[in-house]
This record gives C-alpha cells, structure tokens and sequence, in this order.
C-alpha cells in the first residue's frame, strides 16, 4: 500500500505519542510506501534519520485551526495527495480537517462530546456551555466529512461514537505504552533529589481544562490538614499555562514539556500516577504508569475504571478531600500498593502491544484501501 499517514494538524498532547509510536512500528512493515505528513507536534520528536527509504517526510507549520484557516489546509494538503497518489489516508487522531479523495481513517479522541455526564460538562455554564456546544457541532460535521472510518480504543468509546456519528465503520484498537517503555532510557534527573521520606506523585499531560489540573494544589492542602506534609506533585506544562491556572505552591514541581522519549525516566523519578482527568477517551497514562510499577490514583468515573479495572485507587471527581483520603489510604499502605502493581501488570495484557496496535491499523487501512 501507499499510505499518506496525516499528522500535519496535531500541535501538542497526547496523540503525539501515539502518532509517533505508530509511525516507529511501522518499519516493521516495510512492503508498505509510507507519506507522512508532519505537523508541529511530531516535528519536536521524530528523527527522520532513523527511518529507511519507504518513508518520505514532508514537514508543515498549519497552526492553530479555524474555519478560514480549513479552506487553507484543504487546498495544501490536496496539492500534495495529488502528487502522492496514495491508495488511504490515516490520521491517529482527528478531525483532520482534509476532505481526502483518497479513502481517510480517523482516530477519535475527543471525549467530552461522547461522554456528557463528566462533571466537567455538568458544570458548564453561559458562554462556556455555548462554545462547547458549538465546537461540538463544528468537529462532528468535520469527523463526518472526511472519514470513511473511525479507529477508538475501548468497546464504550467505540459504542458511544457509533450513536454519536451514526455510523457503523468504527474500529476498536486498544491504546497501550509505547515501545519507549519496555527498556527505556535513563536521562539526567529533571527533579532536585528527594528530601528526607519524600512521595512523588506524577501526572504528564499538556494542559486541558478537562484535565482539572487546578484541584492539585487544593489536595495538597487537604493533606496537609491531615498531617501529611512530605508530599510533592510533578506536572509537565507550559509555564505560562501554569502561571496563569495553576495556584502557586513549593509543593508541586512544574518541569514543562516533557519528550516521550525522557518520559519513562521522568516516571522512575517519581512514586505515584496521580491522574485527577474529568473526561477519557484513553489515557497512555494508565499502561505507562502500570509498566513503570507506580500505583494510580484517579477519578472515579466510567473511562477510568473500564481502563484500569482493579489496578487503581479512585477517589471522587473534583473532591480533593476523596483524593486526600484516597492518596493518605493508599500511602500508608504497602501491601495495597503492591496489589495495585500486580493487578496492573495483568491489566497490561489486555492492551494490544504497540505492534499489535500497528498492525491492526494497517489492516483497517488495507480494508478501506482504493
């Protein structure tokens, strides 16, 4: 096959890591002539230099997206599917915003617009309610435009778009850890050693209202109230983001942006996966912590337990005194926390590998293939 693999409109988050270890299992494959178009996001991790002949690199700046900006993206992406000529299209992650002439599969990984009982959306309100209704709209029009298919990564995602789209072409392929994480390289130490009976807790994600982020520093107080005071939380944003949404404390570490690659060695600096997410479609960082051997603590809502079954604590979302108690639990309790590892390590065997996960994105591309 000639694959055109679009990833020319991802600037940040987690579907970098995902494009990009699909990408790396794909040389594994090498009957196939892969197109890759890459976007700002990819363009920070990727070297080219590591990749044979059959991949063919092409580099773009698109920028964030609005309705001007698509009449754009369609007339430069559809110069360069011209002269490609490829037999499909593959985006991990979308709206695309390409109406290919070529068959285009998608992945979906919006979850507030498929799981409306988050408390996220429960606490929308004026103008933030509108927008949200409004970009729905506007993603789902996209979504419907330009995919022949749909890829997602659990069975209730994969229901819920189904209804959400009205299509049955929706495809179940599990998110897993990247390959990154099996033998992962040691990097220089981006934390200042521990203090005395220090505990991390770690949470890698870029910035997302959805990701409540601006609870942390409410459950550090709560810890505090009950005595618990040799607590760190490590986070991975924008510094500017953080000046501007999250309330300063010497508690949390802030140490930005993190490759995929430093991020396995950034984990083995830490303790804990403390995820306080409001909405999931999936999240790496539940297999990544379970191959790192950290215990989970996260919000007990639908997506989190179908992902993590029995490998996590969970606590009541928005409710730092439930996350308190939960952390105090399970800090306190080593025989728990080796159950958590244990568990965990047999929920990872549900995941597709990443090259199982390659490998059936490859036969859906060959399915819809002209």
């Amino acid at each position: 096959m000639k694959i055109i693999f679009n990833s020319a409109h991802q600037r940040f988050g987690g579907a970098i890591q995902v494009a990009l270890s699909f990408i790396q299992e794909c040389r594994k494959f090498p009957e196939n002539e892969y197109h890759v178009w890459i976007g700002l996001g990819l363009r920070k991790v990727i070297n080219k230099e590591e990749y044979p002949s059959n991949f063919i690199f092409y580099e773009f700046d698109i920028g964030p997206v609005n309705l001007l900006r698509t009449l754009k993206i369609q007339k430069l992406l559809r110069s360069y599917e011209n002269k490609i000529q490829p037999d499909v299209i593959f985006a991990t992650s979308g709206p695309s915003y390409y109406h290919s002439i070529a068959p285009q599969i998608i992945g979906y990984n919006l979850p507030l617009y498929i799981y409306k009982e988050s408390p996220y959306i429960r606490d929308l309100r004026g103008k933030l309610k509108i927008r949200y209704i409004l970009k729905r709209r506007l993603h789902f029009y996209f979504f419907r435009r330009d995919a022949n298919a749909y890829v997602v990564q659990t069975e209730d995602v994969q229901k819920r778009v189904m209804a959400a789209l009205k299509t049955k072409n929706v495809f179940k392929v599990s998110n897993t850890a990247s390959s990154l994480y099996a033998n992962f390289k040691k990097f220089d130490n981006k934390l200042p050693a521990k203090q005395g009976n220090t505990i991390r807790f770690i949470t890698i994600t870029s910035y997302y209202l959805h990701k409540d982020l601006e609870i942390i520093p409410k459950v550090i107080r709560a810890l505090e109230n009950k005595g618990i005071t040799n607590v760190e939380f490590v986070i991975t944003i924008k510094k500017e983001d953080y000046t501007r949404y999250i309330e300063d404390n010497d508690k949390i570490i802030n140490v930005g942006p993190v490759k995929p690659t430093e991020c396995p060695s950034l984990y083995n600096e830490c303790d804990f996966l403390f995820l306080p997410t409001l909405a999931e479609c999936f999240s790496a960082s539940y297999p990544e912590a379970m191959i790192m051997n950290k215990p989970i603590i996260t919000t007990d809502l639908g997506f989190a337990r179908s992902i993590c079954k029995d490998a996590a604590v969970f606590y009541e979302a928005k409710n730092p005194i439930s996350a308190a108690n939960q952390i105090e639990k399970l800090i306190n309790n080593k025989e728990l926390q080796t159950k958590l590892i244990s568990r965990g390590h047999e929920v990872l065997k549900t995941f597709d590998t990443p090259l199982q996960r390659a490998e059936k994105y490859l036969e859906i591309c060959k399915k819809f293939s002209k």
